[in-house]
């Protein structure tokens, strides 16, 4: 964007830097609801790859249960970098929604659910691994 007399980028007006986050917060939003499908996927496959191989080789569905237990914590932390653009994005939207701002005190948010199912799935992991040392 220019300015009419060309010189140089027009700032951009409270109006537009709303329509862009919350465009941007919207997409997020999108994103948000089909993450877990995908995470589900990926530590399903990676278990299910585990468990056809624990009888056979266990050494291999040990690594492939670490790795997933490994990729577990990662998506945590993919989780909470969103959750930390989720509320700035939030933040400056509420900012600019004055008497009209969302408000949602307390309790967990989708994101948190997430984030604790991805910690009981890493330790689930976790502890096959321990039982294939047993079995």
């Amino acid at each position: 964007m220019t300015t009419e007399t060309g010189d140089g980028p027009a700032s951009p007006t409270v109006s537009e830097i709303y329509k862009e986050q919350y465009a941007h917060f919207r997409s997020m939003n999108d994103i948000l609801y089909k993450i877990p499908p995908l995470f589900g996927a990926v530590v399903g496959g990676l278990w299910y790859v585990a468990l056809q191989n624990l009888p056979s080789d266990k050494w291999l569905a040990r690594a492939v249960l670490f790795f997933a237990g490994l990729s577990c914590v990662g998506f945590v932390q993919v989780m909470q970098r969103f959750s930390i653009a989720f509320k700035l994005y939030l933040k400056n939207l509420n900012k600019l929604d004055g008497a009209y701002a969302v408000k949602i005190d307390g309790g967990f948010s989708t994101i948190d659910v997430i984030k604790t199912m991805l910690w009981v799935a890493a330790a689930g992991s976790g502890i096959a691994i321990v039982y294939s040392f047993y079995n």
